[in-house]
């Protein structure tokens, strides 16, 4: 069971750009939920390649965390279940993962643009009014929120640069004519090439993690 939550818990932590949208905004703000941060001194948890991974950025990760555990196990959660799955070595190495995920794209020049960050903004049916975006509504939302649209924008940003980087790795993996003579006739080859290129992409994002200068202050997990 416990494997099973961790697999689950993983998929939660490196929620996608694309369940972000579909869902209501609030959401954004619960699975962000950095929103200003001003990491000086103490406030540091970590640091990946000279970037610094803020405490409180972490601290609300964790949190946000919890509350997950709590609503998919609801009275089955204990408190001794989350120190078995380590959450809070995990959680922090999803903001590390995240963190050389984009500085890699920023190094291969991945880059996002403005107008593609609109696009997509202007598509969320929290903005809009009578189907159409709405500045004013955009501002009062965010600020609803305590986030500013340069705040949010970034971190929509980091998110498609994220899901870019993913979908890069993964289309760059498949399946030659001999390999697909090899699988058994009842194998579902969507299913398997997906698998395959899920693997690829940890093993891609492990390779860079090994080769990554982290330091983690322990003291603090």
């Amino acid at each position: 069971m416990i494997k099973l939550l961790r697999e689950r818990m993983q998929f939660v932590l490196v929620i996608t750009l694309w369940v972000v949208i579909i869902a209501f905004v609030g959401t954004i703000f619960l699975v962000w939920g950095r929103g200003a941060v001003n990491p000086t001194g103490s406030n540091v948890i970590a640091t990946v390649n000279g970037d610094i991974i803020p405490f409180d950025e972490y601290k609300k990760a964790y949190f946000r965390a919890i509350d997950t555990y709590k609503k998919i196990l609801k009275d089955k959660y204990t408190d001794e279940m989350i120190e078995k799955l380590n959450l809070k070595r995990t959680v922090l190495n999803s903001l590390i993962e995240e963190r050389i995920i984009l500085n890699t794209a920023s190094e291969t020049g991945l880059m996002v643009s403005d107008e593609e960050v609109f696009d997509i903004i202007s598509s969320m049916p929290a903005f809009q009014k009578d189907g159409k975006f709405n500045p004013e509504i955009y501002k009062k939302v965010l600020s609803a929120n305590k986030y500013s649209p340069t705040a949010f924008e970034r971190n929509l940003k980091e998110d498609i640069i994220k899901e870019k980087m993913r979908r890069l790795i993964k289309e760059s993996v498949g399946y030659s004519e001999e390999e697909i003579q090899t699988i058994p006739a009842q194998g579902n080859i969507d299913v398997l090439l997906l698998q395959k290129q899920e693997k690829a992409y940890m093993a891609y994002v492990d390779r860079l993690m090994k080769k990554a200068k982290i330091k983690v202050y322990e003291d603090k997990l």
